[in-house]
């Protein structure tokens, strides 16, 4: 008929035939809902499971403890914000960046590598690590075995490409402060070892700890490496000087019998100031030990 409007044959039309109810047509959303409501909804996602990694490398901090607890702190907020669960914290104390064999380090990798994590959390990134190569790595590590790596301090979550960027840049930057750190540290030990002071370390025969926790020298071991090197100065042997010794019968630095090898390792010690004070090696006088 002319006229007339051709129907839409892309829009369902409902029946509404005589024997149909009008007012029980449900409309397009009822539809889409109804539809819906046989189907099986999927379970809502299990929180990400989450751990954290704290790390201090000076044993001052790890005795004090604000350190290592304001790491934790941090981590367990974040956690809290993200809605994750946090499986635990793991703790390095006393422990330098640089090193790579990390006890808590290493177990977080091996839980990461078993599949008990999803997310490691660290404070910063020279928490992790102060190495570039070392911190890629872990990165990396990780990554294979499904884990992203989040640093809080500088806001960086690896799993996207920015993120993995700006996490070579602030490694770049975590190393350099490293290495001036260490050089700072390195000529203040020049400087007190020029001065004849001790720069810690493993204590050697002719020194001790008083009970203040104070290096103070042992007056008779000093006066037997005065003694060593004057004879070793006068050209005697090392077997001569350690048979000497045992013929007088004084100790060895160990509590046994002097050896060649024993007068020969002293000797290269006191030749190293950062070791010994001049107090120890230098005597104006005889040091008591008859020749």
């Amino acid at each position: 008929m002319s006229g007339d409007m051709e129907p839409d044959i892309n829009r369902t039309q409902p029946d509404t035939g005589p024997d149909t109810d009008l007012s029980a047509v449900p409309s397009g959303r009822m539809n889409r809902n109804t539809a819906q409501a046989g189907r099986t909804q999927p379970p809502p996602a299990a929180p990400r499971c989450a751990a954290g990694y704290v790390r201090v490398s000076q044993e001052r901090a790890v005795r004090n403890g604000y350190s290592l607890a304001a790491q934790e702190q941090d981590i367990r907020r974040f956690a809290e914000y993200k809605g994750w669960r946090l499986a635990g914290i793991y703790r390095e104390e006393g422990v330098s960046g640089y090193r790579k064999d990390r006890p808590a380090l290493d177990r977080l990798l091996a839980d990461a590598k078993a599949g008990h994590l999803d997310v490691a959390i660290f404070p910063s990134i020279d928490r992790a690590g102060r190495s570039v190569k070392d911190l890629i790595d872990l990165d990396r590590t990780l990554h294979d075995h499904g884990v992203a790596t989040v640093f809080l301090r500088e806001g960086v979550d690896t799993s996207t490409p920015t993120g993995e960027l700006f996490r070579n840049i602030m490694a770049s930057l975590a190393e350099f402060e490293g290495r001036i750190i260490h050089e700072r540290l390195l000529k203040g030990k020049r400087q007190k070892a020029a001065q004849g002071g001790y720069t810690g370390g493993w204590l050697p025969y002719g020194l001790r700890k008083d009970a203040r926790g104070q290096v103070v020298v042992v007056p008779s071991e000093a006066k037997v490496i005065q003694q060593i090197r004057q004879w070793h100065r006068a050209g005697k042997s090392l077997r001569w000087i350690a048979t000497h010794l045992n013929r007088r019968r004084i100790k060895a630095p160990r509590g046994g019998r002097w050896h060649p090898s024993t007068i020969q390792g002293l000797l290269r010690a006191t030749a190293r100031p950062s070791r010994y004070p001049a107090s120890v090696t230098h005597s104006p006088g005889d040091a008591g030990i008859p020749a």
